[in-house]
Protein backbone atom coordinates (compact mmCIF):
# COMPACT_ATOMS: atom_id res chain seq x y z
CA UNK A 1 0.00 0.00 0.00
CA UNK A 2 1.55 3.21 -0.74
CA UNK A 3 1.90 6.45 1.31
CA UNK A 4 -0.61 9.27 0.34
CA UNK A 5 2.66 12.03 0.83
CA UNK A 6 5.84 12.82 1.33
CA UNK A 7 7.43 16.13 2.00
CA UNK A 8 10.31 16.64 0.10
CA UNK A 9 13.09 19.55 0.92
CA UNK A 10 15.45 20.59 -1.49
CA UNK A 11 19.39 21.25 0.02
CA UNK A 12 21.16 22.91 -3.49
CA UNK A 13 23.54 24.57 -0.23
CA UNK A 14 23.61 22.42 3.08
CA UNK A 15 24.72 25.90 4.11
CA UNK A 16 22.18 26.92 5.58
CA UNK A 17 21.45 30.50 6.58
CA UNK A 18 19.87 31.28 9.78
CA UNK A 19 16.11 31.98 8.14
CA UNK A 20 16.48 28.63 6.55
CA UNK A 21 17.36 26.72 9.73
CA UNK A 22 14.20 27.94 11.13
CA UNK A 23 11.70 27.37 8.30
CA UNK A 24 13.37 23.51 8.41
CA UNK A 25 12.98 23.88 12.44
CA UNK A 26 9.25 24.67 12.08
CA UNK A 27 8.46 22.21 9.34
CA UNK A 28 9.59 19.42 11.06
CA UNK A 29 7.89 20.28 13.96
CA UNK A 30 4.77 20.89 12.16
CA UNK A 31 4.75 18.09 9.76
CA UNK A 32 6.19 15.42 12.25
CA UNK A 33 3.31 12.97 11.61
CA UNK A 34 4.77 13.03 7.46
CA UNK A 35 7.72 10.99 5.67
CA UNK A 36 10.64 14.25 5.08
CA UNK A 37 12.70 13.51 2.45
CA UNK A 38 15.62 15.54 1.92
CA UNK A 39 17.60 15.65 -2.21
CA UNK A 40 20.84 16.94 -2.65
CA UNK A 41 23.99 15.47 -4.21
CA UNK A 42 26.72 13.59 -3.37
CA UNK A 43 29.07 14.51 -0.91
CA UNK A 44 26.97 17.23 0.36
CA UNK A 45 27.54 18.07 4.19
CA UNK A 46 24.44 17.56 5.90
CA UNK A 47 26.08 18.20 9.61
CA UNK A 48 23.57 21.59 9.74
CA UNK A 49 20.22 19.48 8.79
CA UNK A 50 21.38 16.59 11.44
CA UNK A 51 21.37 19.33 13.99
CA UNK A 52 17.42 19.45 13.76
CA UNK A 53 16.84 15.65 13.01
CA UNK A 54 19.42 13.16 13.82
CA UNK A 55 17.84 10.28 11.58
CA UNK A 56 17.87 11.78 7.74
CA UNK A 57 16.33 10.36 4.82
CA UNK A 58 18.40 11.56 1.50
CA UNK A 59 18.10 11.11 -1.80
CA UNK A 60 20.72 11.98 -4.14
CA UNK A 61 20.43 13.29 -7.98
CA UNK A 62 23.19 15.05 -9.83
CA UNK A 63 24.87 17.80 -8.52
CA UNK A 64 24.41 19.52 -11.78
CA UNK A 65 20.78 20.42 -10.63
CA UNK A 66 21.62 21.74 -7.11
CA UNK A 67 23.87 24.84 -8.72
CA UNK A 68 21.22 27.29 -8.32
CA UNK A 69 17.30 27.29 -7.93
CA UNK A 70 17.73 27.71 -12.12
CA UNK A 71 19.20 24.55 -12.44
CA UNK A 72 16.53 22.55 -9.48
CA UNK A 73 13.81 23.92 -11.94
CA UNK A 74 15.09 21.66 -14.84
CA UNK A 75 14.50 18.39 -12.44
CA UNK A 76 10.97 19.09 -11.68
CA UNK A 77 10.29 19.12 -15.37
CA UNK A 78 11.88 15.12 -15.18
CA UNK A 79 9.73 12.22 -15.31
CA UNK A 80 13.01 10.68 -13.69
CA UNK A 81 12.68 12.76 -10.44
CA UNK A 82 8.99 11.68 -9.72
CA UNK A 83 9.16 8.16 -10.22
CA UNK A 84 11.94 8.06 -7.72
CA UNK A 85 8.74 8.97 -5.22
CA UNK A 86 6.66 5.79 -6.66
CA UNK A 87 6.19 5.09 -3.07
CA UNK A 88 4.10 7.78 -2.33
CA UNK A 89 0.35 9.24 -4.31
CA UNK A 90 1.77 12.60 -3.25
CA UNK A 91 4.90 14.91 -3.34
CA UNK A 92 4.82 17.68 -1.08
CA UNK A 93 8.09 20.14 -2.56
CA UNK A 94 9.09 22.32 0.54
CA UNK A 95 11.81 24.71 -0.02
CA UNK A 96 12.91 26.76 2.74
CA UNK A 97 11.88 29.59 1.67
CA UNK A 98 7.70 28.55 2.84
CA UNK A 99 6.03 28.42 6.27
CA UNK A 100 3.33 25.90 6.76
CA UNK A 101 1.00 27.59 8.69
CA UNK A 102 -1.27 24.39 9.94
CA UNK A 103 -1.37 21.29 9.26
CA UNK A 104 -4.09 20.13 6.93
CA UNK A 105 -1.49 18.30 4.20
CA UNK A 106 -3.74 14.71 5.29
CA UNK A 107 -7.04 17.12 3.86
CA UNK A 108 -5.28 18.86 0.62
CA UNK A 109 -4.15 15.37 -0.44
CA UNK A 110 -7.83 14.45 -0.43
CA UNK A 111 -9.32 17.38 -2.17
CA UNK A 112 -9.10 15.94 -5.99
CA UNK A 113 -6.06 18.14 -7.12
CA UNK A 114 -3.31 16.85 -9.21
CA UNK A 115 -1.05 20.11 -8.57
CA UNK A 116 -1.33 23.20 -5.90
CA UNK A 117 0.87 26.21 -5.90
CA UNK A 118 0.40 30.16 -4.78
CA UNK A 119 -0.59 32.19 -7.57
CA UNK A 120 2.29 34.32 -9.09
CA UNK A 121 2.20 38.12 -7.95
CA UNK A 122 4.18 41.17 -8.49
CA UNK A 123 6.81 42.60 -6.52
CA UNK A 124 3.86 44.36 -4.73
CA UNK A 125 1.73 41.84 -4.11
CA UNK A 126 -0.91 41.91 -7.28
CA UNK A 127 -2.28 38.31 -8.41
CA UNK A 128 -3.51 40.09 -11.69
CA UNK A 129 -0.45 40.06 -14.28
CA UNK A 130 -2.77 41.59 -17.06
CA UNK A 131 -2.00 38.45 -19.45
CA UNK A 132 -4.36 38.57 -22.44
CA UNK A 133 -6.91 35.10 -21.57
CA UNK A 134 -6.11 34.81 -24.90
CA UNK A 135 -2.77 34.30 -25.25
CA UNK A 136 -2.47 31.62 -22.52
CA UNK A 137 -4.14 29.64 -25.29
CA UNK A 138 -2.46 30.78 -28.08
CA UNK A 139 0.97 30.81 -26.07
CA UNK A 140 2.79 33.16 -24.23
CA UNK A 141 5.59 35.24 -26.06
CA UNK A 142 8.76 35.46 -24.64
CA UNK A 143 8.08 38.55 -22.71
CA UNK A 144 4.72 37.32 -21.23
CA UNK A 145 6.34 34.36 -20.23
CA UNK A 146 9.41 36.56 -18.69
CA UNK A 147 6.84 38.01 -16.74
CA UNK A 148 4.98 35.42 -15.41
CA UNK A 149 8.52 33.61 -14.45
CA UNK A 150 9.51 36.11 -12.27
CA UNK A 151 5.94 36.62 -10.72
CA UNK A 152 6.94 33.17 -9.31
CA UNK A 153 10.09 34.17 -7.59
CA UNK A 154 10.56 32.64 -4.19
CA UNK A 155 7.59 30.72 -4.70
CA UNK A 156 8.57 27.49 -3.25
CA UNK A 157 6.11 25.23 -2.28
CA UNK A 158 3.69 23.05 -4.31
CA UNK A 159 2.05 19.89 -3.82
CA UNK A 160 1.31 17.44 -6.63
CA UNK A 161 -0.29 14.25 -7.61
CA UNK A 162 2.72 11.88 -8.85
CA UNK A 163 0.91 9.86 -11.55
CA UNK A 164 -0.87 12.78 -12.55
CA UNK A 165 2.90 14.68 -13.07
CA UNK A 166 4.42 12.22 -15.21
CA UNK A 167 1.83 11.54 -17.41
CA UNK A 168 1.70 14.89 -17.75
CA UNK A 169 5.64 15.10 -19.19
CA UNK A 170 5.04 12.15 -21.44
CA UNK A 171 1.98 13.53 -23.27
CA UNK A 172 3.77 16.92 -23.10
CA UNK A 173 7.39 15.88 -23.69
CA UNK A 174 8.58 18.35 -26.57
CA UNK A 175 7.15 21.30 -24.19
CA UNK A 176 8.94 19.84 -20.89
CA UNK A 177 12.11 19.38 -23.29
CA UNK A 178 12.13 22.76 -24.48
CA UNK A 179 11.38 24.32 -21.31
CA UNK A 180 13.99 22.29 -19.73
CA UNK A 181 16.43 23.59 -21.69
CA UNK A 182 15.34 27.45 -21.84
CA UNK A 183 18.25 28.58 -19.36
CA UNK A 184 17.01 32.20 -20.04
CA UNK A 185 13.32 31.47 -18.27
CA UNK A 186 13.53 32.19 -14.60
CA UNK A 187 11.19 29.59 -12.59
CA UNK A 188 10.79 27.48 -15.83
CA UNK A 189 8.96 24.75 -14.06
CA UNK A 190 6.56 26.63 -12.56
CA UNK A 191 5.26 28.43 -15.74
CA UNK A 192 5.76 25.10 -17.79
CA UNK A 193 3.05 23.77 -14.65
CA UNK A 194 1.06 27.28 -14.91
CA UNK A 195 0.64 27.37 -18.45
CA UNK A 196 1.61 24.64 -20.46
CA UNK A 197 0.15 21.09 -18.54
CA UNK A 198 -3.55 22.21 -19.13
CA UNK A 199 -2.78 24.70 -22.19
CA UNK A 200 -5.10 22.52 -24.78
CA UNK A 201 -6.48 19.69 -22.59
CA UNK A 202 -6.76 19.05 -19.10
CA UNK A 203 -4.07 17.31 -17.65
CA UNK A 204 -3.45 18.15 -14.13
CA UNK A 205 -6.48 18.97 -11.98
CA UNK A 206 -6.27 22.28 -10.57
CA UNK A 207 -8.50 24.30 -8.20
CA UNK A 208 -10.29 27.54 -8.73
CA UNK A 209 -8.14 31.00 -7.61
CA UNK A 210 -10.53 30.85 -4.31
CA UNK A 211 -9.35 27.52 -3.26
CA UNK A 212 -5.87 28.06 -4.43
CA UNK A 213 -5.65 30.91 -2.10
CA UNK A 214 -6.52 28.70 0.82
CA UNK A 215 -3.63 26.00 0.16
CA UNK A 216 -1.01 28.61 -0.32
CA UNK A 217 -0.46 32.55 -0.94
CA UNK A 218 2.48 34.65 -1.39
CA UNK A 219 4.01 36.90 1.56
CA UNK A 220 3.33 39.83 -0.36
CA UNK A 221 -0.33 38.96 -1.31
CA UNK A 222 -1.01 37.81 2.39
CA UNK A 223 0.05 40.77 3.95
CA UNK A 224 -2.01 42.93 1.41
CA UNK A 225 -5.28 40.79 2.97
CA UNK A 226 -4.02 40.71 6.83
CA UNK A 227 -5.27 40.45 9.15
CA UNK A 228 -7.40 37.11 8.76
CA UNK A 229 -9.16 35.02 11.03
CA UNK A 230 -7.54 32.20 12.20
CA UNK A 231 -10.11 29.80 9.68
CA UNK A 232 -9.27 31.48 7.00
CA UNK A 233 -5.49 31.27 7.12
CA UNK A 234 -3.86 29.34 4.25
CA UNK A 235 -1.84 25.88 4.51
CA UNK A 236 1.05 27.55 4.16
CA UNK A 237 2.55 31.13 3.00
CA UNK A 238 5.80 31.45 0.49
CA UNK A 239 8.05 34.12 -0.59
CA UNK A 240 9.42 34.01 3.55
CA UNK A 241 12.40 35.53 3.72
CA UNK A 242 14.79 36.94 7.18
CA UNK A 243 12.93 40.57 6.39
CA UNK A 244 9.38 39.40 6.76
CA UNK A 245 9.39 36.13 8.65
CA UNK A 246 8.88 38.03 12.42
CA UNK A 247 5.93 40.09 10.58
CA UNK A 248 4.60 36.72 9.30
CA UNK A 249 4.83 35.26 12.53
CA UNK A 250 2.43 37.92 14.17
CA UNK A 251 -0.09 37.93 11.83
CA UNK A 252 -0.94 34.11 12.33
CA UNK A 253 0.36 33.17 15.56
CA UNK A 254 2.94 29.98 15.99
CA UNK A 255 1.73 28.06 13.35
CA UNK A 256 -0.44 26.09 14.84
CA UNK A 257 -3.66 27.40 14.70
Amino acid sequence: MKELVSVIIPVPDPNLSPIQERILHHCLETLEKYPVIFITFEGADLNIIREHKEDIDVIYFPKEYFASRQTLAKLFLMEDFYDRFSWADFLLIHELNSWVVKDELHYWCKQGYDYLKAAPVTEKGNTNLKLNPLSRILGLNKVEKELLGTAFNENGIYLCFIERMIKTLQAKKKNAYEYRHNDELINRDSVFWELEANRFSQSLRKPSEIVRNYFCQSFTDFESKAPLPAKTLPFAITNVNNNNIDSLIRMIGSGKN
